[in-house]
Parts: structure tokens; C-alpha cells; sequence
């Protein structure tokens, strides 16, 4: 029986800095990654992450002070946040960035990814030669004598008298015990199983679109309830702006209606009615709200004038995504879309994959989408007519964005479905990662990080940018170094 003194479960962002952490800080530890390959969504999907008060963000000269940074979370969270838990994330950030760089992760502050945070000062720190720097990341875990298990998952952890004995585990197929003083779960929440996500999510998941990591399938939070911690405290999922896809085809993808979606037209709900003000698109976390709020997918309409338009010219509205793939690729904005020549060929096969309908008629367009036909022809020309004023006045859009209506047929629906990031929450912990009993008592040697613990956030992802992958670094180098504390006590 192999013998660690903490074993991390996952190694994603979360799970190997609490594994790096713990290791450099003198304990024996195993990382235990579920696939053939480390990093998860924290590297696979993340691009970077917050920081406040790091010495990149200082040599800007901005005063974005860390007490600004907390009264903005927990403003956010209407102080439904732990505030002690909020406090050492935020404090630990820079030194986080600091400490990364140390081990070969750099970063760079460029400016907020999202056309409205533009005037929010720098805290945003990308990451440069993203996957290298991982690797080196976990070259240093293995220098400082941590051992990397792939293709192993965890199982059930073994208590005896209270403590942390051991953890059952399955490697390659074969069921073996690794002992242990200390678990630490990391391996990222539950959006990878349909049967938890039913429990916890307030739409249908078959609308739900998930850009998370599918191996996270919440074996981390089965086991934190089966060793007497809470694991259903606060499931909050990371909506995340909205996509067009294909239930029968999740691979299918068309760049033009992509690039559509990431634009303020008119969008409809279920019930055929306009629910919001659609520049919320150039806000990710907002636009996610919304679209989960409202049941779970929305239409957006367009006419076939604007079709015809776009065929051949430009339209001078920024895609809502256009600064997070320029600062990617170091490219300046446009601050324009299209022309898209094929574009009435990729609504057609929009149609096809049954992610767009087209109607001769407004009548004929809502008997195709399902909703009522009234609702919809009394919004279309509820929305020609503040077009035609230049005014919002029912949702207060932006008048540079009430500039096109729905006049000329055919007319077109796109189905926008709701997305998620992965799920955040339902392990119970303090400000040090250790989880708590229904009794908030601490249950002694097991931590849970990253989308496995709850408390920091409050209802979906925030709109600050990085904040998440922060929380999961922060999160997982403080259980790090606590539980090698722990253990060496």
C-alpha cells in the first residue's frame, strides 16, 4: 500500500496548486488526475486569471486597492459571500501570481477582455505559453518529490477514529488503497453528470450547454458527504454568455452564426415575448443570467434585409467576444462584423442542425419555433417601433444598437441555448478549505478547492474578470499549505 501524507484528487488549476503548494512545504504527496492528461478547464479553458494589487497591475499606477477588490465581491454577492473566505482569496492573489511565475506559469496584465469593463481598472493576468508553463508548473511538483497519477480516480477516503487513514482509489482499472493523513478534493464539481445537474439546475439540462470539464462528474462531493461533510451547500453554476448548438450534433459549429449571436438583436423568449436589453451580450456573466433566468434559451431574429446587408458590407457593432481572441492573438480591434458572404447558406444549415427556423411570415416563423404567434408579431412591431424612434424605452438598450428592425420576410430565428463554465459549490468549508459538518464542526485531514468548495460566490459567475480560475489557485495553494501543516503537526 503506497503511503502519501495528502493525496489531491484532480489536477486541474485547483488541484496542482494544492499539490504544489503542499509539496514545496515539505509533505509526501500523490496528485491524482482522472484522465490521461493534467490541467482540466483551468488550462484547457481558462486564459487567465484576477489579481489584485500585483506588482504588474502596481507599475500601471491604477489604485485598485484590495479593500476595493473585496467591497466589489461582496457587493456583488449582496454579503451572502463568507467574507473571511472572500478576504484570503483576494489577499493571496498577488502573491499567487508571484508564485506561479516562480514555477514557471507566467502571466501578463493586459486590459479586461469584455468591450463594458474597459474602464475597470487592469486585473485581469493572462497567461503566457499557457501550456508549457503548466508543465513546468507540474515538472516543479515532481522536483519537490510529489508524485502525479493519471488515469486514477478517487473512490471512497478511509477514516478511522475521526482521522484520515486512506483514500480507495482506481487505477487503470484496478482498485487499490493509498494511505493517508489528508485529502484534498479538486476535481472540479459536477457539470459532467447529467443526474446531479438535474437535481441542482433550474431549467432543463438538455438546454444547458456545457463548455466545462466533462470528467468532473462530482465524485470529489460523493465522497465528502460519505466521510460526514455537506455537499449540496450553495450549487451555483457558471453561467457564461449564451451558444447556438445542436443537440444531435454537440461538435457542429458555423463561425457566421457564432459571430451572430455575440451581436444585441432582438431576442425573444419561449414565450415569443422580448425579455431584456440585449446589449447585456457584451457582458458575459450578465448575459448568462439572463438567458438562465428566462428558461433556459432565447431567439434572436433577423430580417432579410439585414441578411441581404450583411452579405456584402459590415456592420460597425463590435462582436461580443472580438477583444478576448485580439488579446489572444495580439491583433488589433475592428470593432466591425462581418460582410459574410455565405451567411443564407449558414442559416440553412443552422435549420438543418434544427438551431434556426425561417418563415414567409411572422405567423409561419413562431408555428416553427413553438411559441405563441401573437406574442411574437406584437414584439416585432413593439420593436420596429422604438427602432423606429431610436429610443429603448421598454429595456433601455443602448440607442447605437437601435438601429435595425424586423420588416422585410423572410424572417429567421436562431435558438441561443444557455451556457455554463462548470458548476461552482456544495462542499462546505471555511476560509482555510477545510470542510465542516452540517454542524459547521471541522472534519479533520479533508479540504475541498476550486469548484468543489462553496462560499465565495453567491449565485453565478461573477462579472469579474479571472475571478474564477483565481478562486481556483488561491483556494487550492491555501488548503495546500494548510493541510501540509496538518499533517506534519
Amino acid at each position: 500500500m503506497a503511503k502519501f501524507e495528502i493525496v489531491v484528487v484532480g489536477a486541474g488549476a485547483s488541484g496542482i496548486s494544492a499539490a504544489l503548494a503542499a509539496a514545496q512545504a515539505g509533505a509526501k504527496v500523490a496528485l491524482l488526475e482522472k484522465g490521461d492528461k493534467f490541467g482540466g478547464a483551468g488550462m484547457f479553458g481558462a486564459q487567465g486569471l484576477f489579481a489584485v494589487e500585483s506588482k504588474a497591475q502596481k507599475a500601471t499606477g491604477q489604485k485598485y486597492t484590495l479593500e476595493d477588490a473585496y467591497h466589489e465581491v461582496i457587493n456583488y454577492t449582496h454579503h451572502s459571500s463568507n467574507a473571511r473566505m472572500t478576504k484570503a482569496i483576494l489577499a493571496k492573489s498577488a502573491s499567487t501570481i508571484d508564485w506561479m511565475r516562480e514555477n514557471g506559469l507566467e502571466t501578463e496584465l493586459v486590459t479586461n477582455t469584455q468591450e463594458v469593463h474597459q474602464n475597470h481598472p487592469q486585473t485581469y493576468h493572462q497567461f503566457v505559453d499557457k501550456f508549457n508553463g503548466f508543465q513546468k508548473v507540474v515538472d516543479n511538483f515532481i522536483k519537490a518529490g510529489g508524485t502525479l497519477l493519471t488515469e486514477t480516480t478517487g473512490n471512497k477516503i478511509i477514516q478511522e477514529n475521526g482521522e484520515v487513514v486512506g483514500i480507495e482509489v482506481t487505477i487503470k482499472g484496478e482498485k487499490k488503497v493509498l494511505a493517508t493523513k489528508a485529502i484534498i478534493l479538486a476535481d472540479g464539481g459536477f457539470v459532467g453528470n447529467q443526474a446531479e445537474l438535474a437535481k441542482s439546475c433550474s431549467i432543463n439540462p438538455a438546454d444547458l450547454y456545457s463548455m466545462g470539464e466533462r470528467k468532473a462528474t462530482g465524485d470529489g462531493l460523493k465522497m465528502l458527504k460519505e466521510a460526514g461533510g455537506v455537499n449540496n451547500y450553495k450549487r451555483i453554476f457558471e453561467n457564461h454568455a449564451a451558444t447556438v448548438f445542436a443537440k444531435h450534433n454537440p461538435k457542429w459549429h458555423n463561425q457566421t452564426i457564432f459571430t451572430l449571436t455575440c451581436l444585441p438583436f432582438l431576442w425573444l423568449d419561449r414565450e415569443g415575448k422580448r425579455f431584456t436589453n440585449e446589449d447585456l451580450v457584451y457582458d458575459f456573466a450578465l448575459w448568462g443570467d439572463t438567458v438562465y433566468a428566462n428558461g433556459g434559451y432565447y431567439y434572436f431574429l433577423l430580417d432579410q434585409q439585414l441578411v441581404q446587408f450583411l452579405k456584402t458590407k459590415s456592420l460597425n457593432w463590435t462582436s461580443s467576444f472580438e477583444r478576448t481572441f485580439r488579446l489572444l492573438d495580439g491583433k488589433p480591434m475592428t470593432h466591425q462584423v462581418g460582410p459574410f458572404a455565405t451567411i443564407e447558406a449558414d442559416l440553412q444549415e443552422a435549420i438543418s442542425e434544427n438551431a434556426a427556423f425561417k418563415g414567409n411570415t411572422l405567423t409561419e416563423l413562431a408555428e416553427k419555433m413553438n411559441v405563441n404567434a401573437a406574442n411574437l408579431t406584437q414584439a416585432v412591431k413593439r420593436y420596429n417601433q422604438l427602432v423606429e424612434k431610436g429610443t429603448d424605452s421598454d429595456f433601455y438598450k443602448k440607442p447605437e444598437f437601435m438601429s435595425i428592425g424586423v420588416k422585410q420576410a423572410p424572417f429567421y430565428a436562431v435558438r441561443a441555448n444557455s451556457t455554463t463554465l462548470g458548476t461552482v459549490g456544495g462542499g462546505l468549508v471555511n476560509e482555510n478549505f477545510e470542510a465542516l459538518t452540517e454542524a459547521h464542526a471541522v472534519i479533520p485531514g479533508i479540504y475541498a478547492v476550486g469548484n468543489d468548495a462553496a462560499g465565495m460566490f453567491d449565485s453565478s459567475y461573477p462579472t469579474i474578470e479571472g475571478l474564477s480560475n483565481a478562486f481556483a489557485w488561491n483556494s487550492g495553494r491555501i488548503a495546500g499549505e494548510k493541510a501540509s501543516k496538518y499533517v506534519k503537526r
